[in-house]
């Protein structure tokens, strides 16, 4: 969700929603008093993947391409190496509830950063833990369900029944969507985490495990102490053609707040939700489902707003990275956002998002049921019929061809909204996030910076005396985290 996407989906979501040209669309999170920019560069990449700009977010540590919770001085040999602590841990430590919500896998690169210590993002099931390896280091679904923090959180909602070895055998989907990097894992060890993580108290009327969205509408969720949902074996279907069983972000997120209310009036709660299709839809040049995601997500933020007291909230909105794309041209004010820019006298019509690379160059290469003509191997955009265009699975021109399309390596922005929300200006590192949320959320390594989290506290007891005291902090990303205090 970098720069060019926010101000794609802000258009699209005026016009999606019929509100004027689409220009002059608000966001949800667009009028944030504070912004900033997060440098996001791995340590050993000038362009960065979800590993380790989440670990930066999450851990305040830099780290490697790839590396889920573990710093630069990570061996694959030695799980004791580079182990990293996550906003998570500091959470759990100072008594807070805490939730983790995505609409990814949940064993993905971007919440797993949060839980898992891993030297690689995509030892997600066992049988992707490389035989060198093995003994060393367990697979994410497994330390999601026997290692804290991940076995401490109140809740747990995404995709990724397979990694957890509860596939769902009956799933039908009526779009592939799955580019060649999102292939998911089987378990081999016969293990179905799921239910173990169901039976890890014995018998306890307040931990549930749901599938659909209708077995997580029917629950109480203010007497349910520990929720899991995964929806999906897969990561959830996109916005652009959800399944009926599935529940949105939105839908989601307010389950989970929901959840993490029963506490708050003691330490507060932590929340993470990702909006991580945004990315997915990128990476295939599907730029119609990218622009449902934002608006998806967008809901998801304004679900958080309307559930929150922004007196009481700190609110971060940003992403982990950016993508390749591009809004370019010169399409006149109100035009759709996903259609042409080319003025009328250009000799090519061309589209106003278009990517620098990805699998999109093929789709608009002619061939021999499309020859345009023999001196020009791209197949002209005019000849393509609006229901082609319109398709789910319709990839915008990319210029580079390669399977899955790249980040970007721009800075990516940060909104602030609440208690707190002034840490976030200028120019940052990323992993500076972490210790904005430890340092105004009174736990982990910042909270004793200075002498304010003891004034909170003085505060809160005399407060709480009075008429009863709360307070909160809410990360948004292309992922959106929310802590109470």
């Amino acid at each position: 969700m970098g720069l060019t996407t926010i101000t794609a989906g802000r258009i699209f979501k005026g016009q999606h929603l019929k509100q004027g040209y689409g220009e002059e669309t608000m966001l949800s999170f667009d009028d944030f008093p504070y912004t900033g920019l997060a440098k996001t560069y791995n340590v050993d990449k000038q362009v960065p993947d979800s590993a380790g700009t989440a670990t930066a977010m999450f851990c305040g540590v830099k780290t490697d391409y790839g590396a889920i919770g573990m710093d630069a001085t990570r061996d694959p040999l030695n799980n004791a190496t580079g182990k990293l602590t996550s906003i998570l841990d500091w959470a759990q430590a100072a008594g807070k509830r805490t939730g983790l919500v995505t609409n990814t896998r949940i064993t993905h690169a971007t919440p797993a950063s949060a839980y898992a210590r891993s030297y690689h993002r995509d030892w997600e099931c066992d049988t992707k833990v490389p035989s060198p390896s093995l003994g060393k280091y367990v697979d994410i679904a497994r330390q999601l369900v026997e290692n804290a923090p991940g076995n401490k959180l109140n809740v747990i909602l995404g995709g990724g029944l397979s990694p957890m070895g509860a596939s769902n055998k009956t799933e039908t989907g009526r779009v592939k969507f799955e580019g060649p990097s999102e292939d998911v894992c089987q378990r081999g060890d016969n293990r179905n985490l799921a239910r173990e993580w169901l039976q890890m108290e014995g018998t306890n009327r307040t931990r549930f495990f749901v599938q659909t969205r209708e077995q997580l509408e029917k629950l109480d969720l203010k007497k349910t102490e520990h929720l899991l949902g995964l929806f999906r074996n897969n990561h959830i279907t996109y916005k652009i053609a959800k399944e009926e069983e599935e529940p949105t972000l939105k839908e989601m997120t307010e389950a989970a707040l929901n959840v993490l209310e029963r506490g708050h009036k003691s330490n507060g709660y932590l929340l993470i939700v990702e909006g991580g299709r945004i990315d997915q839809a990128h990476h295939q040049n599907y730029a119609r489902a990218a622009m449902y995601e934002v608006v998806e997500f967008d809901a998801a933020v304004e679900a958080a707003l309307k559930l929150t007291n922004e007196e009481e909230t700190l609110i971060i909105v940003t992403a982990d990275h950016s993508h390749s794309v591009t809004l370019n041209g010169y399409p006149k004010r109100g035009a759709d956002v996903l259609g042409f820019a080319n003025k009328a006298k250009d000799p090519l019509v061309y589209e106003t998002i278009s990517y620098a690379n990805g699998p999109g160059y093929w789709d608009h290469l002619a061939n021999e049921t499309r020859n345009v003509n023999e001196s020009n191997i791209w197949i002209r955009l005019e000849t393509l019929t609006q229901a082609e265009r319109m398709s789910p699975t319709y990839r915008h021109m990319a210029t580079i061809p390669v399977k899955d399309e790249s980040h970007g390596g721009e800075d990516v922005v940060v909104f602030a909204n609440g208690p707190g929300s002034s840490l976030v200006r200028g120019v940052f590192e990323q992993n500076y996030l972490a210790y904005i949320m430890s340092y105004a959320g009174c736990f982990g390594p910042a909270k004793d910076f200075d002498h304010t989290c003891i004034h909170k506290q003085a505060y809160r007891s005399a407060s709480s005396r009075l008429q009863g005291f709360q307070f909160s902090i809410l990360l948004l990303l292309s992922i959106f985290s929310l802590f109470r205090f």
